[in-house]
């Protein structure tokens, strides 16, 4: 079977890509700029964007599966789902930030999520949603720089936990739904085990490095700043949903990636303690 995966540039994309390889699985991977996406054995990289839906779908002819990834506007995902119908696949669409994908979400994206799903639902074809919470691989990529100079974990979630996923947990469950019957018309809500607060990261980074490490609220002003700098130019998406973790949203804890995978999701402490380098003081790394 082959599976054609809309979104294969941002990091997730590329470990479904991977995850599917490892299942022996062929890919097609749409992309705007080829170049961004490595081809390799059994991946075949296909120039394009979902504004032209005809070549999508020329491309797509054939796929068993269609992952869609890709966090764009209502018109491209809808032409997504309508090139899946078209060619009779099967699409496993991403959701991402959990309980903030309903009709009145504050977050832009958030709600485009929600009205591609209510048009999925009216196309004649199968489909799966994943809706993962907050990513780990967040406190590296936008968390870290701070601990580093100085010894501050950001808290914009107010205190309240945050049931934080690993990407290569949601990239499993991914590759599962797209190759295995039986997933047709779920909803998946993936979480990790637990839903930490950032005073207990920053707890669990201290004693892991055995240096202080604090957890600083933000909100106001010293939000919007942190956000521009770190979250450009996702930053007003980002403030909305993070104005809902600190309404207690992302605190839910689900079962779905251990019913998918057959394993419990990865835990907090153990994806800190395996890059625990990319948070050591500056001084020392």
């Amino acid at each position: 079977m082959t599976v054609f995966v809309i979104g294969a540039a941002g990091g997730l994309g590329q470990l479904v890509v991977r995850a599917l390889r490892e299942r022996d699985v062929d890919v097609a991977v749409l992309a705007r700029d080829p170049e961004r996406v490595p081809a390799g054995p059994g991946v075949r990289v296909v120039a394009g964007d979902l504004s032209d839906p005809a070549s999508v779908r020329a491309a797509a002819e054939g796929c068993a599966s269609l992952f869609l990834s890709a966090s764009c506007d209502v018109e491209c995902q809808s032409a997504a789902v309508d090139v899946a119908a078209d060619v009779g696949a099967r699409l496993v669409k991403m959701s991402p930030w959990q309980a903030a994908v309903r009709e009145d979400s504050p977050a832009p994206g958030a709600r485009h999520h929600w009205i591609t799903e209510r048009y999925l639902a009216k196309r004649d074809l199968p489909y799966t949603i994943l809706s993962p919470n907050y990513p780990m691989q967040e406190l590296i990529r936008h968390y870290a720089p701070e601990v580093r100079r100085r010894g501050v974990l950001v808290d914009p979630a107010g205190g309240r936990g945050v049931s934080v996923v690993d990407e290569h947990d949601v990239a499993e469950v991914a590759a599962r739904v797209l190759t295995e019957p039986g997933h047709e018309g779920r909803t998946y809500a993936l979480t990790g085990p637990a839903a930490p607060t950032f005073a207990g990261l920053a707890e669990l980074l201290a004693g892991l490095m055995s240096v202080p490490v604090s957890a600083s609220e933000l909100a106001g002003p010293e939000l919007a700043a942190w956000l521009a700098r770190e979250h450009r130019p996702w930053e007003a998406e980002l403030d909305a949903l993070f104005g809902q973790f600190r309404e207690g949203a992302g605190e839910a804890v689900t079962e779905d990636v251990r019913r998918v995978t057959g394993h419990e999701p990865r835990p907090v402490a153990d994806f800190l303690k395996t890059h625990l380098h990319h948070f050591l003081p500056d001084s020392e790394g």
